[in-house]
């Protein structure tokens, strides 16, 4: 599993041998600064490291004194980026999409099961515990609105056990999941997948839920890279080849609520009960996944 660390003194020099010199130093990095350890160098006063500065990953060697253990979600990016790079690379091979802008979905949409389970279960066991979302009507207005809206389409009961079973499986490993599953049994999951994709698309698809697709990280990815497409679609029209950062916080809103108004900015999409906004977090959650290596 990927090493991260974090610079804990003011400024750490980042040098190409693992010695002292002046001629030695390549650049140097701010307090705070996310490294990859790679190795270590010598009497183990040195590692070789890498990292990401101004956009550009770079190789060398830094004093390990000068560096503590990434905070949890730090090293939690650096799990997913080392699981899923190369498959999401190759999927967004020719799109204006990015690794970090998957990783920041991700983060959004289930970092709050995955991050709590990555290092303790196996990685298939994690997605197919990556389910969520029991808002139902008056609170939901898309399909299904609850339990009866479900029922009422073909195959719906079928798929009412699936979503109840994922809730009542999510349950056991978080608390907020297992509050709602005992407090009604009409309740179930509405959204599948590590990029979650919402049952409303159950009519169109009904395989992909009813056949457990979101098991495979591969079949959420593909789901979550058309949406994208469709997404940039809806906010900026057809032939955008590059996305700003900001403009991918855009996309994403419209990946999240359908739609974005340029107007209110970031405070667009879900919003938590900190009144925090989805876009928002999008945001914050791409400046962090892009300082992981």
């Amino acid at each position: 599993m990927t090493d991260l660390y974090i610079v804990n003194a003011t400024e750490l020099n980042v040098r190409s041998s693992p010695h002292v010199e002046q001629s030695n130093k390549i650049t140097s990095i701010p307090e705070g600064h996310v490294i990859s350890k790679i190795s270590v160098a010598g009497d183990g006063s040195w590692w070789q490291i890498l990292t990401v500065k101004d956009g550009r990953t770079l190789e060398g060697f830094v004093a390990s004194r000068f560096l503590s253990p990434a905070p949890k979600r730090i090293q939690a990016i650096g799990w997913f980026k080392e699981q899923f790079r190369s498959k999401i690379e190759a999927a967004i091979a020719g799109t204006p999409f990015s690794l970090d802008m998957l990783t920041a979905i991700a983060l959004q949409e289930t970092y709050y099961i995955w991050g709590k389970l990555y290092t303790t279960l196996p990685i298939n066991e994690v997605l197919k515990l990556c389910v969520g979302d029991t808002i139902d009507a008056p609170n939901r207005s898309a399909f299904p609105k609850n339990k009866a809206a479900l029922l009422s389409v073909n195959k719906g009961e079928e798929m009412f056990d699936i979503a109840r079973e994922a809730l009542e499986s999510v349950g056991a490993y978080v608390q907020e999941y297992k509050d709602v599953a005992d407090s009604s049994p009409d309740k179930f999951c509405h959204g599948f997948g590590i990029f979650q994709l919402d049952l409303q698309f159950f009519k169109e698809d009904p395989d992909y839920f009813i056949q457990k697709r979101w098991y495979s990280f591969d079949e959420c990815l593909s789901k979550c890279t058309n949406e994208l497409k469709a997404a940039i679609k809806r906010a900026y029209g057809s032939g955008k080849t590059a996305l700003t950062d900001e403009e991918k916080v855009y996309v994403a809103i419209a990946y999240n609520r359908g739609s974005v108004d340029f107007s209110r900015q970031f405070k667009q999409g879900h919003r938590d009960d900190s009144g925090k906004y989805y876009g928002e977090y999008i945001w914050e959650y791409l400046q962090l996944t892009k300082s992981v290596p």
